[in-house]
């Protein structure tokens, strides 16, 4: 191996190496100990032959005054299709096209079978479709004449200001009412109340008898008279159409001659001319199963040494090697096969190629490895870079724990960077396995907070709503026993406290919590835990701000009331089993 060769090899994996975005291995060409460098060649006997298939049918088309010779041929019988040149075709140029060609004294005019020699047919839009001709059923009316009214939209009513109540839907009214009350009364034992009646006036709102509080009333619609239907205005009350087709003539030009009112009837050669190829390679199976995952044919320098164009092919057409022959009769074999009554071989090329390539083996850090040049370009086979990202992702997947998964990521990602061929699809399936369980140990210090809130601060919810109960201290003022059910609304909000954080944990379920780039998977765990708890002292505050506006008795009072509905549906299904008991004992 020359020192030119040798640096030749050096530039080329020193391109190899700034394939990867990483510096580790950049340029690492320069400190490799080159072995070897040794030059093989891919062989390929190929056999292609010009397949040409000729079919002879009958054609028509509108005849526009050509000028005619004797009709000499009037079937498909009398024509040989082969003793035509129909397309151009010259030897050793392979085509894949078609063409036709009209055999002489085979044509013949006739009348247009479709038109009868007019030149125009029906309109297909417009025939039998309207009462005259040239014309068809209105799209807008049907046909009717007579479309929905805008004013009304065909209900045959409008709506009116009503005038007994100008549209205000009616009027206030002073009411009278009797109210129970309880007012104290002193005695020398104290305070006490007692229940008494008074009456009140009170505004009440009365609807207007006549449009029923509605504020309008309907009547019949001016324009169409209550009927709902109004002339139309596409058809002008015709119910029929001009046909846009035909120009209102009822008539278009035939398709089939064109309006020529003749067609030139003629027996016609179509031609359709295929490549057809067989091809075999000669190289090793060692070497094959290495350079096959690498572009070859495109990459490595082409040189055919032994070509011959002929009609036709005959055995044995490689004299230099009898076990190339062997192929080359196989093939010839093939394709002489396919020839029929409608498919002849017009000529036929042998040939075989030769691919050049070398295989490179160096040294590197003690190590061996191996790699493919083909053509400018250098293909490892085993080399530093993919072994490194071998190893990474190895290391990767032995760190899928707890406390190594943020390491197993870097890993993954460090390997992506290396861009070797045939990782990227295990690369990604790592890295989604390392961002689901990141995932996970995030959802578990949120759910480990969400139940040390819920056991330790809740009784501290309780506590203190209970403090400032906005309606046990007046219940027990008034000494009123009914209103001692709202000793209940601690639970109430504590309830409240409960649901948002329920809620709020359920709208953190779609989130991705890989994307956030934390330096330890305990960072994701504390993130868990301290979302939580952040929202666990947002809604305390808020129900804090709520009673302390004095809204905390609506939502408890909500509570209380749903509360009881409860206890009645249990009460009420619990009577319903006592007698469906009972029927059937």
């Amino acid at each position: 191996m020359t020192a030119q060769e040798e640096r030749h090899i050096r530039d080329l994996v020193n391109a190899y190496s700034r394939t990867a975005d990483s510096d580790r291995f950049l340029d690492y060409g320069e400190d490799i100990e080159v072995v070897s460098n040794t030059p093989h060649t891919i062989t390929e006997c190929l056999v292609d032959s010009q397949l040409d298939y000729r079919e002879v049918v009958k054609h028509e088309e509108p005849y526009r005054g050509k000028r005619l010779s004797a009709l000499t041929v009037n079937s498909l019988s009398q024509v040989d299709r082969w003793l035509f040149d129909v397309g151009p075709l010259a030897k050793g140029q392979f085509q894949n096209t078609s063409h036709h060609l009209t055999v002489p004294g085979s044509e013949y005019t006739a009348t247009c079978h479709t038109c009868q020699g007019d030149g125009k047919v029906n309109c297909p839009t417009c025939t039998g479709n309207g009462r005259k001709r040239g014309y068809h059923k209105c799209p807008t009316c049907g046909g009717s004449g007579r479309d929905d009214c805008p004013s009304c939209q065909g209900n045959g009513k409008i709506s009116v200001k009503c005038t007994s109540c100008g549209g205000k839907r009616g009027r206030k009214v002073t009411k009278t009412r009797s109210k129970n009350d309880y007012q104290p009364y002193y005695d020398s034992s104290g305070v006490h109340y007692r229940l008494v009646t008074v009456r009140e006036n009170y505004t009440d709102w009365e609807p207007c008898s006549r449009c029923g509080g509605s504020g309008s009333v309907s009547k019949d619609c001016g324009r169409c008279g209550g009927t709902g239907k109004v002339m139309c205005g596409r058809c002008k009350g015709d119910g029929e159409v001009p046909c846009q087709t035909c120009s209102a003539t009822g008539r278009v030009t035939c398709k089939t001659c064109e309006g020529c009112k003749t067609l030139l009837h003629s027996l016609r050669i179509e031609q359709t001319l295929e490549k057809k190829s067989d091809s075999r390679l000669y190289v090793s199976q060692e070497l094959w199963k290495d350079v096959q995952q690498f572009p070859w044919r495109e990459q490595c320098p082409q040189k055919t040494t032994f070509e011959v164009v002929e009609d036709r092919l005959g055995h044995n057409p490689y004299a230099a090697d009898s076990s190339y022959n062997q192929t080359f009769n196989g093939f010839i074999d093939a394709h002489a096969g396919v020839e029929s009554q409608r498919c002849h071989i017009r000529f036929q090329r042998a040939a075989v190629d030769q691919y050049g390539f070398s295989r490179v083996e160096y040294n590197y850090n003690e190590r061996e490895y191996a790699g493919y040049i083909l053509g400018n370009t250098f293909y490892p086979v085993v080399s530093p870079i993919i072994e490194y990202a071998k190893e990474l992702i190895d290391g990767a997947k032995s760190s899928l724990k707890f406390r190594s998964a943020v390491k197993a990521r870097e890993k993954l990602k460090e390997a992506q960077t290396l861009h070797v061929k045939g990782m990227d699809s295990t690369i990604r399936t790592l890295l989604q396995k390392v961002n689901a369980h990141l995932n996970v140990i995030t959802r578990l210090g949120l759910k480990i907070m969400f139940w040390l809130v819920t056991l330790f601060a809740t009784p501290f919810v309780f506590q203190y709503y209970d403090a400032i109960n906005p309606v046990l201290p007046y219940a027990k003022f008034v000494n009123n026993p009914d209103w001692f059910g709202y000793g209940y609304l601690p639970v109430a909000q504590c309830l409240i406290f409960i649901y948002a954080l329920i809620a709020t944990r359920a709208g953190s379920g779609d989130t991705d919590y890989s994307k956030l780039d934390y330096s330890h998977a305990f960072v994701y765990f504390a993130r868990g835990m301290g979302e939580t708890l952040l929202y666990a002292l947002l809604i305390f505050a808020l129900l804090a701000l709520v009673n302390y506006l004095g809204l905390g008795i609506i939502t408890s009072i909500g509570m209380w009331c749903l509360w009881w509905i409860i206890k009645i549906v249990f009460y009420v299904v619990i009577v319903i089993i006592a007698l469906i008991y009972s029927i059937f004992k």
